[in-house]
């Protein structure tokens, strides 16, 4: 780590520090929390998704976003000059309407990062401490190691708590966006 890093990590609030004796002191009661609290904080996502955006307007973007994509394809592919100038014309409502919807998609996750953010530095570190789960796969950069025992792991195949709640919430993430009806609109159009 560099200077710079080194320094940001003393200042106090920066560097997580992570308990010697856990509220959740066994890896199954642990695992089983941090995915119940993964769970949550995932459905909470999805219901700030759902009342900060508008689900019609972003399918009619993505309608006409996809419209003019394959449009503009078959136009390139004919070579027809006149039809590629006047889709270049339509080109920047197009990017418009989708720079709209990028924004839409981004609010809730603005709003959610800082509550988030501040659970991860304060809270999480306290309650679990560094490990949560243990997996028989080994899984790089989110489990502990045979170089790492020493300084937070116990066991090798430890599953850090960042790498827990990351695994819950992929595994989560879209089951729970189906049941609120919050899943995002495809850019295929299917």
């Amino acid at each position: 780590m560099n200077f710079l890093g080194q320094l940001i990590m003393q200042m106090p609030g920066f560097a997580l520090h992570y308990t010697k004796h856990p509220v959740f002191p066994d890896m199954f009661s642990a695992m089983i929390v941090a995915s119940l609290i993964s769970i949550a904080l995932n459905f909470a996502i999805a219901m700030l998704r759902k009342k900060t955006t508008d689900f019609e307007k972003m399918n009619q973007v993505m309608r006409e976003t996809n419209e003019w994509r394959k449009q503009y394809t078959a136009a390139i592919k004919k070579q027809d000059r006149g039809r590629i100038e006047e889709l270049k014309k339509k080109q920047a409502y197009v990017n418009k309407m989708s720079m709209e919807m990028q924004q839409q998609q981004m609010r809730p996750m603005l709003l959610y990062m800082v509550p988030s953010f501040m659970l991860w530095i304060f809270v999480f570190p306290t309650i679990f401490g560094a490990t949560t789960a243990l997996s028989p796969v080994q899984i790089p950069w989110i489990m502990c190691t045979g170089k790492n025992l020493q300084t937070s792991c116990q066991v090798a195949g430890e599953v850090y708590l960042w790498g827990w709640f990351l695994i819950t919430s992929f595994a989560f993430s879209s089951i729970i966006s189906k049941v609120t009806k919050t899943s995002m609109p495809s850019l295929t159009g299917n």
